[in-house]
């Protein structure tokens, strides 16, 4: 696997998981709403934010990514017929090398909150439903 910086050449396949993503989590999510979420996506998360891709090992196809806005992930998707195959903990160790991250994850979701914790994430606040997560630099937690 290969990680890449993505581009305008990668926003179909960039908003094609996205969009799977959507439909597997938003079951009630009104289907005349979804190009306007599509603009959405694609204005504020592909043109906006730096942005790495997982490339497969065979025909090079983008089977996850990470958005980042500063310290922060937004957004960490992986194609589910690439799930379980270790994509999202090389994003997260890719985008960790520059020091603390950030994330916001629901109370609503705890499978999402005890992967990132299981990766070092800690509770760092709460907005209502929202938990709020901080990874320290890795030069924090060794102390060097």
């Amino acid at each position: 696997m290969q990680i890449i910086t993505c581009t305008e050449e990668h926003k179909d396949r960039l908003t094609e998981m996205w969009l799977i993503s959507v439909h597997r989590t938003l079951y009630d999510l009104d289907p005349g709403d979804i190009e306007g979420y599509v603009h959405l996506f694609q204005e504020n998360i592909v043109d906006k934010m730096e942005l790495h891709g997982v490339r497969s090992r065979f025909g090079g196809e983008l089977t996850g990514f990470i958005a980042m806005n500063g310290p922060k992930v937004e957004l960490l998707v992986v194609h589910p017929h690439y799930q379980g195959q270790g994509i999202s903990d090389l994003l997260l160790e890719h985008v960790a090398e520059r020091g603390e991250l950030v994330v916001d994850v629901t109370e609503q979701a705890p499978d999402v909150y005890e992967y990132y914790q299981r990766l070092g994430f800690i509770e760092a606040g709460r907005s209502g439903t929202t938990l709020h997560l901080i990874r320290p630099s890795l030069i924090q937690q060794t102390g060097a």
